[in-house]
This record gives structure tokens, C-alpha cells and sequence, in this order.
């Protein structure tokens, strides 16, 4: 039980920073990154590439300043990768700073391909999918001005601060048993792949893989009873219901069409 609680807080730690990430439109990508290796293989352009897919806004150095909505650098987000590689394994790490030059968030992604560009990218694809789509909350820059700091504990016990620029992230994550955020975990199923479902705040809920530090699905409520709005691991959104005890979600597909993926509770 204990190991599900930890993996239960990785996978809402990520949601969370996937979240703040989210409440912002713009983001600046640098032509040179200050690590100098990740100035290879084209990381820079695969960046921009994977954000645009994400409905963000990239703004050059030189346009940080005047190409937002309200002309203020404080809805920017300043993006750098860095390469955290090591002898067995490519990674790379993504981090977002905000006007203030705090850092908002950091996502890592990895890859088992050996050769170099190839599992550079791939390893900048799996930090990718750690990102939601973006989704601007408004007022966000006051709150990013008065922004609260946050320890979170890690299982080694070495304590970091991040900061909270987003009203609607809670204001701590923490290890202790207080927290609200699981209510109740349930085991689901489609035959092939097995799911925890982990109760949220306000009627939401993720379906998480065990194996994979990347929800499987978040689902929000709709206005519709049993209906919710589903966000899935690679940013595509759907919609998902409650039929019978069972998890349904409508899987699109290539040709536009869609398959029910049933998730029975064991």
C-alpha cells in the first residue's frame, strides 16, 4: 500500500506541474540553449515543433516583449533544455522559468535508443508527454507576483522549493497523510491493460498505469451526469462516461472515427 501511495503522488506531482505549465500561453525558446550540448541535433526546433502541437504560443528573444496579448513579459515562459545523459541512457531535461527567473516547473524524459540524435529526440518526445495542453488562465500574472513557495518531499528526504504561480494549483503537495488530493484508489482493467483509478478534488479523476510516471487519462466532470472530459497521456482530448460501473472512453482514431476502450473494475 505504501508503494501505491508513492507512485500515486509521482503521478499527481506530474499532473500538477503539467497543470502550471498549461496556464500559460506564451513560451520563449532560444535560438542557443546555455548547455552547450543540447544545441545539437536540432532540440531547439523539435521543442518548438512539440509545444505548437501543445496550442502554445513560441515567441522568439527578440519578440518576448511585444508579441503577447497584453505586452507583458510576465506571461512569458522562458524554456531551456538541458542534457542529463549519462553513460547507459539518453535524457534530456526541460526547464520553464517564469519574468522572475524562478523556475515553474521541470520535466525529464529519457530514451533506451543508443544512438545519440535519435534517442536525444526520443528522450525530448517522453518529456513532452508530461506536459498538458495549454489552456491560459486569466489573472495569472498577479498571482505569479505574490506566488507562494512549496516544499515537496522526496522519498531520499532531500527537501526543494518550487513555486506555485497558478490559483488553481494546490497550494502544497506534500507526503503527510492530511492531504485530500487521494480519496480512494480502484483497480480497472480492459483485458490487456490494468489501471488505478485515483479520486481528485471537485469530482475528477485519473486512471493511472503503474509503469509509466505519465497519467493514462485525467477526467474533469461535464454537465452531464456520469460524462467527463478526458485529457489523455499524449495531450489528445475525448470524452469518457460511467456505464455500469465500467470506465468507457471513446479512443479517436486515425480515420476520425472512434473505439470504446471498456475498463471493467476488478
Amino acid at each position: 500500500m505504501k508503494k501505491f501511495l508513492q507512485i500515486s503522488a509521482l503521478f499527481l506531482i506530474t499532473f500538477f506541474y503539467g497543470q502550471q505549465i498549461s496556464a500559460y500561453q506564451y513560451i520563449r525558446v532560444p535560438e542557443k540553449f546555455k548547455d552547450a550540448k543540447s544545441n545539437k541535433y536540432g532540440l531547439n526546433i523539435l521543442l518548438v515543433k512539440k509545444l505548437k502541437a501543445k496550442q502554445f504560443v513560441i515567441l522568439s528573444e527578440t519578440a518576448q516583449s511585444s508579441m503577447t496579448e497584453n505586452n507583458d513579459p510576465c506571461e512569458v515562459l522562458s524554456a531551456e533544455i538541458i542534457d542529463v545523459s549519462n553513460m547507459f541512457t539518453n535524457k534530456v531535461r526541460i526547464d520553464f522559468k517564469d519574468c522572475n527567473e524562478k523556475s515553474v516547473a521541470s520535466f525529464e524524459g529519457k530514451s533506451k535508443i543508443k544512438d545519440f540524435e535519435e534517442g536525444m529526440k526520443d528522450a525530448l518526445q517522453d518529456a513532452m508527454m508530461k506536459i498538458a495542453v495549454s489552456n491560459p488562465v486569466k489573472g495569472l500574472v498577479a498571482v505569479q507576483k505574490e506566488s507562494v513557495p512549496v516544499t515537496i518531499q522526496k522519498e531520499e528526504k532531500v527537501r526543494e522549493t518550487v513555486k506555485v504561480v497558478s490559483s488553481k494549483v494546490p497550494t502544497a503537495i506534500t507526503n503527510k497523510a492530511e492531504s485530500p488530493t487521494i480519496q480512494k484508489a480502484e483497480v480497472y482493467t480492459n483485458g490487456t491493460l490494468t489501471l488505478n483509478k485515483i479520486v481528485l478534488l471537485n469530482g475528477e479523476f485519473i486512471l493511472a498505469n503503474p509503469n509509466s510516471s505519465v497519467p493514462y487519462g485525467i477526467f474533469k466532470p461535464s454537465s452531464k451526469k456520469d460524462t467527463y472530459r478526458v485529457q489523455l497521456s499524449d495531450g489528445t482530448t475525448t470524452l469518457g462516461y460511467l456505464e455500469e460501473g465500467k470506465i468507457v472512453i471513446e479512443m479517436p482514431l486515425p480515420d476520425g472515427t472512434f473505439n470504446n476502450q471498456i475498463f471493467s473494475k476488478q
